[in-house]
């Protein structure tokens, strides 16, 4: 047995091992209750029209980079780092169920159903991926960068579980969480997870980071269980986060019950101010700029 079937075997196992404490449905609604005003509250003060979408990196970036709040250009723009999930995932999919033969065939596999997609011979109706017109459109040296990180990526979640010791086929990738604030609250709450096994009916999820395990690795990994656990009841609330970062080979484990779970919406409200006063500060910028430069363009129609 190698080393790393070894490190596999173990974490598959800490992934689908017995629940901890459960929430009860009296606390995760009242956690849902308070967190809900807490935030209709700040986003009530997000300049009119905006909107506010939040996710685990988001909340990072509030806590590790406040600064960066400020930003006004959400525009998204795809690169291969940032569809390297979107393939991995579908990969890693195929390779689970028996339709590829491993990363690389499972890759190259996914890219031609999406160039199908975006072609004149695509059936009417069929709804292309996101990546797929962009990849299209690049050169063949951008096609082999994207396939490298998408490979890599896919190669890393499938070799860092023991798939067949699962009780149970995984969801892999799947559709996001989305948790909307009520009220008509401005602000939306996104979590993502890599794959969800099931549990004695409670999930457990395992997420992948990038580069290393950073001290807020809690919140982090926290976060999409705590969507997670908004959108559901408690009964099938996630029993635990397992974080994995590959490119320096660390492994957390988070169990969540209700202490966690209000850490963690603690940690999110402090984001979210971060961000809307970012989002404040920004508005009062452009409205200060634009009117710099009226009165420097009235100066020189005066002169």
């Amino acid at each position: 047995m190698t080393g790393s079937s070894s490190r596999a075997q173990w974490l598959t196992d800490a992934l689908v091992s017995p629940p901890g404490d459960e929430v009860s449905s009296t606390d995760l609604a009242r956690l849902r209750a308070e967190l809900g005003r807490d935030l209709q509250a700040l986003s009530a003060d997000l300049p009119v029209g905006e909107r506010l979408q939040v996710d685990a990196f988001k909340v990072l970036v509030a806590h590790r980079h406040p600064d960066r709040c400020m930003a006004k250009d959400d525009t998204f723009l795809p690169s291969p780092r940032l569809c390297r999930r979107a393939l991995g995932v579908a990969a890693v999919n195929r390779c689970v169920r028996g339709l590829a033969p491993g990363p690389a065939v499972a890759v190259a596999d996914v890219l031609a159903g999406g160039l199908e997609d975006v072609s004149d011979e695509a059936p009417p109706g069929v709804r292309a991926p996101w990546w797929a017109q962009w990849y299209a459109e690049l050169p063949p040296g951008g096609r082999a960068v994207v396939v490298a990180e998408a490979v890599t990526w896919a190669t890393q979640l499938l070799t860092a579980l023991d798939w067949p010791r699962l009780p149970r086929l995984p969801l892999i990738g799947g559709r996001d969480d989305w948790w909307q604030c009520p009220g008509g609250a401005p602000l939306s709450l996104k979590g993502r997870a890599e794959v969800r096994a099931l549990v004695q009916r409670r999930p457990g999820l395992l997420v992948v980071g990038s580069g290393r395990c950073q001290p807020d690795w809690r919140t982090e990994l926290g976060f999409p269980g705590l969507v997670a656990a908004l959108v559901r009841d408690a009964q099938s609330a996630p029993c635990r986060v397992v974080g994995v970062w590959p490119q320096s080979g660390q492994v957390r484990i988070l169990p969540l019950d209700i202490s966690m779970l209000r850490a963690t919406a603690t940690a999110v409200v402090a984001a979210v101010a971060t961000w809307v006063d970012g989002r404040i500060e920004a508005q009062r910028s452009a409205v200060s700029e634009d009117r710099g430069a009226l009165a420097r363009s009235g100066r020189a129609v005066d002169a």
